[in-house]
């Protein structure tokens, strides 16, 4: 008998704790929504226990719980009004859930306080509603590097074309589109053979929110010129400057190019600039690299060996007498040529055609065989010569800067034989050599990278090297700048050079 009343005390007192538990929670302020004890990023209580479960919809972001969705059919209808925001962007589709949130269900006997209006808030606050869209994956072999979401996939075709068209013409681009072989350049010139990117580009779709999403062409445009970046660097022109020589001073970029970056701006590469204009100079800080390979047929002139010098006794001592002129020889040479982002960076020779060979001269002098005096006849500096700034490119410009189109740090070579009248260091030359080549000339060799390999009073002779270029004193990028004085007045370099054929 005593264990039946035992039992009966205990039944009645588990009861008790069964029924009360529901009170006891009610009346607890600090009691936050949750199933299995989670904690959610809306504030929402537990109002009671009931007998027969409910099914419930959670709603998650990046795996933690928002908070528990009271009327899933209220919610939606919330969203739906939300989308009137954006209807006039991003038409024929619908607001929904960001990638990163998404609902469960769940039964459970607690009932919730209803927080469907604060999840809502939490929604639209931090972003997390998106519309139907197309996401453009950048990768490399070491996976994703970026990710764009676009409007529509055609506004990322026509932004891509306007930004391959930097660096390759548009007959050109038609042609590979249209996978037609490209022949080789039967006339002196540069042909465009081939254009890809090293870079992966895959379409996908995602569902990403409107404040994130590319609008159009001009958008995804300036994200394929300067990816993230949105600082520009701008320039005002002043008196006596070119286009060119604008470009070539801000990351080398041609006339075209600048006009490409400042449509509102500029019409037209031989346009003239006027003081006070201000240009965007900011070069490409693309995420993509284009690469587009170029065959440059082109002509040079090469000199023979120097002069052989002759005595001549019926000459007096310092008469030289030229017995026979000496000619330039002239060749055909084709390089394969690999541009990235419009900057080269390689250049490999494929093959050489001597038009016509070199003569070699012969001076007779009235003393023993001397190299003071210049022959008169000029060779380029380097090899493979580009001129990247013309005498008076930019105001005061009174030289010639000159670069090897194919080897950065090359070999200079004295220009004519002569004697070095000075050799040394100054903040605007830096490195820098002068050569007298006793017949009223001097020419000047400047930004060498090192200290010149001659020195002041000695003996030079044509094509002897006597350095290597660089980029020392108030220099933009390496290069040789090459200046003539004759008769004490800088002259343009193209008057002795053969710069029409560069």
């Amino acid at each position: 008998m005593k264990n039946i009343v035992s039992i009966i005390i205990s039944l009645l007192l588990a009861l008790g704790i069964v029924l009360g538990m529901p009170y006891v929670f009610k009346n607890d302020d600090h009691i936050e929504a949750g199933i299995n004890n989670e904690k959610s990023l809306v504030a929402q209580e537990i109002l009671s226990y009931e007998k027969e479960p409910k099914l419930y919809k959670k709603l998650y972001y990046k795996g933690e719980l928002i908070g528990v969705i009271n009327d899933d059919d209220y919610l939606h209808g919330l969203i739906d009004n939300k989308y009137k925001d954006f209807e006039a962007d991003f038409p024929d589709t619908e607001l929904g859930y960001g990638s990163d949130v998404y609902e469960t269900e769940e039964y459970t006997v607690a009932r919730f306080s209803n927080v469907d209006d604060q999840i809502m808030d939490y929604l639209v606050k931090n972003d997390l509603l998106g519309v139907k869209t197309t996401s453009v994956e950048f990768s490399t072999e070491e996976g994703v590097f970026d990710i764009i979401y676009v409007k529509n996939y055609e506004d990322f075709s026509k932004a891509l074309e306007r930004f391959l068209l930097n660096f390759v013409s548009e007959e050109t681009l038609q042609k590979l589109m249209r996978q037609e072989t490209i022949d080789s350049p039967k006339e002196l010139g540069s042909v465009e053979k081939s254009l890809f990117l090293r870079e992966n580009i895959e379409r996908k779709t995602a569902i990403v929110s409107p404040t994130v999403i590319f609008k159009n062409v001009d958008e995804i445009y300036n994200f394929l010129c300067y990816g993230r970046t949105t600082e520009r660097e701008y320039y005002t022109v002043k008196e006596g400057d070119t286009l060119p020589g604008v470009g070539y001073y801000f990351g080398d970029m041609s006339a075209k190019q600048l006009v490409t970056i400042n449509p509102n701006v500029l019409v037209s590469e031989n346009q003239v600039v006027t003081p006070g204009m201000e240009l965007n100079v900011t070069y490409f800080k693309s995420p993509v690299e284009v690469v587009v390979n170029k065959e440059n047929l082109s002509q040079q002139y090469f000199a023979p060996e120097v002069p052989e010098y002759i005595e001549d006794d019926s000459l007096e001592v310092g008469i030289y007498e030229v017995r026979v002129e000496e000619e330039m020889g002239i060749k055909n040479v084709l390089y394969d040529e690999t541009w990235v982002n419009g900057i080269l960076v390689d250049g490999e020779l494929l093959s050489e055609t001597i038009i016509k060979q070199p003569k070699q001269g012969v001076i007779a002098v009235g003393t023993k065989i001397t190299f003071m005096r210049g022959t008169g006849q000029f060779i380029w500096p380097v090899d493979n010569p580009g001129i990247t700034c013309h005498f008076g490119c930019y105001a005061g410009h009174t030289g010639t800067d000159i670069v090897n189109r194919y080897v950065t740090y090359a070999d200079v070579y004295a220009m004519d034989s002569g004697v070095v009248d000075s050799v040394g260091y100054q903040y605007d030359m830096g490195n820098f050599c002068i050569i007298n080549h006793n017949n009223g000339i001097r020419t000047m060799y400047m930004h060498l990278n090192v200290p010149p390999y001659v020195e002041v009073g000695q003996n030079v002779t044509r094509g002897q090297i006597i350095g290597q270029m660089g980029n020392s004193g108030r220099s933009e990028g390496v290069h040789l700048h090459v200046t003539f004085e004759v008769n004490g007045y800088r002259v343009n370099a193209c008057n002795y050079l053969p710069c029409s054929l560069v």
